[in-house]
């Protein structure tokens, strides 16, 4: 492979941690194209073409004309979630632009929930789960702790294009602004004091009514940040997965009520949502921790370094491509090049407890096994004995209704010989009543009354 190179289509790629994290360790030489005109044809040294870029009419003219006629792999890079608005109310975008279909061979999904998303498009056999190289340091890594005592340390940031449309931003202002007031009004959660930092992008702080943010370089880093907090809350971004990735409670913000692709166990959807949320997030619920952890693994692949399945991936589409020109045969790929080590399962979380989940059901914190396995054994014995004594109670039961059907029918009897006596009576006091004599008595038979 040492006479191939990866064309990279992007001219700031050697800027973007999208690419900086995995571009050194090609395992074959590259190329930045900085010019990306329609026209733009790969050299004949190309192997595969490697781009982000995938939104505007020059880059899909070149990426579609190469896909068409060129025997050359063509792997999209997914650059963070999916975001409803971004994808069907930006009008800058033209509509489709959003993998809708993805122009090229493969896209680099950053996790099965995704990819699902993005085969649903008409995308079936494009989409491999990759993870997100720039966040492979995060992997594994240890959290800093959360605070359980003292301030509350909370959060509260957008994502770098909060909004699309003024409508957009206004929605966004005034979730915002919600926050920004109960908290003027109230700074304390769940009784402790709160520490608020602000991370807000694209003039938001401003028109808030704080001081602006200085450089971003003379910031903490984003990562910084959420360490030194407890909990966070952000408008729908990539954010969202670091600050999970990080252990933090994590809580979107979202007053546009639009589709989630990237659910999440706290949202923010209306004023009313607050306060109830804030106390969740100082003192989350273990069964929410455990569906946010499930998201995670669902919207992120995670559980190792996303960086060497890129590289096979890339190394994989390469080999296919130079066999394909070799052989002069159509260049095809298999609907999966990644094998997937939980087989197309949800993996089980290695925080899934039941006496975690459940703290106040005795059962699940019993840990004796002896003892356990003793009520077990008693339960099964128990349980034996069971169908003899629901067979003994449903004869007694049925003897009870014969004898209740035979009381019933002496009852009806009963009443029927007291119905004729009472009309035999009302005859006779009507005859003595009209002057004529005692009526002849009717036989009544021998029955008692």
């Amino acid at each position: 492979m040492a006479e191939i190179k990866a064309y990279i289509l992007c001219r700031f790629a050697l800027e973007s941690r999208l690419y900086q994290s995995w571009l050194p360790q090609l395992p074959f030489p590259y190329e930045i194209v900085d010019e990306f005109p329609g026209h733009w044809q790969p050299p004949d040294d190309c192997g595969i073409i490697i781009s982000h870029m995938h939104y505007r009419w020059d880059e899909v003219t070149a990426l579609r004309r190469i896909y068409e006629s060129r025997q050359i792999p063509i792997l999209i890079l997914a650059d963070g979630i999916l975001e409803f608005r971004n994808i069907f109310e930006h009008p800058d975008l033209a509509n489709g632009a959003v993998f809708q279909p993805i122009i090229g061979h493969k896209l680099a999904c950053i996790g099965r929930g995704q990819a699902r998303i993005i085969e649903s498009w008409g995308n079936v056999g494009k989409c491999e789960v990759v993870g997100f190289p720039r966040l492979d340091s995060l992997v594994n890594s240890a959290a800093a702790p959360i605070n359980k005592s003292g301030p509350f340390r909370l959060l509260i940031c957008s994502a770098n294009t909060p909004a699309f449309t003024e409508a957009q931003r206004s929605s966004v202002l005034e979730s915002l602004a919600h926050i920004k007031s109960r908290f003027e009004g109230n700074p304390l959660v769940n009784g402790r004091p709160t520490e608020i930092t602000w991370r807000l992008t694209d003039g938001l702080d401003e028109e808030l009514g704080f001081s602006p943010s200085p450089p971003r370089e003379e910031l903490p880093s984003l990562l910084e940040t959420i360490d030194n907090s407890d909990a966070v809350i952000t408008t729908p971004s990539t954010i969202f997965l670091e600050s999970v990735l990080k252990g933090r409670p994590t809580a979107i913000l979202d007053f546009h009520n639009t589709p989630h692709f990237v659910p999440a166990a706290w949202m923010i959807n209306a004023p009313k949502h607050l306060n109830t949320i804030l106390g969740e997030l100082a003192n989350p619920p273990t069964a929410k921790m455990l569906f946010q952890n499930y998201v995670l693994h669902d919207q992120l692949e995670c559980s190792s370094a996303a960086t060497p399945r890129l590289l096979k991936l890339i190394s994989e589409m390469v080999a296919i491509g130079d066999e394909a020109r070799r052989t002069k045969s159509k260049l095809e790929f298999p609907p999966r090049i990644l094998a997937d080590s939980n087989h197309g399962f949800a993996r089980v979380e290695t925080g899934f407890s039941m006496a975690d989940l459940f703290p106040e059901n005795s059962v699940f914190k019993n840990n004796d096994v002896g003892q356990l396995q003793l009520e077990l054994n008693l339960a099964i014995q128990r349980m034996g004995e069971v169908p003899d004594q629901l067979f003994r109670l449903l004869q007694q039961l049925e003897e009870r209704n014969e004898r209740l059907d035979e009381l019933q029918q002496r009852y009806n009897d009963t009443k029927a010989r007291l119905d004729a006596a009472k009309e035999r009576l009302k005859k006779w006091r009507n005859s003595a009543a009209a002057g004529k004599g005692t009526p002849p008595v009717e036989d009544g038979g021998d029955d008692e009354i």
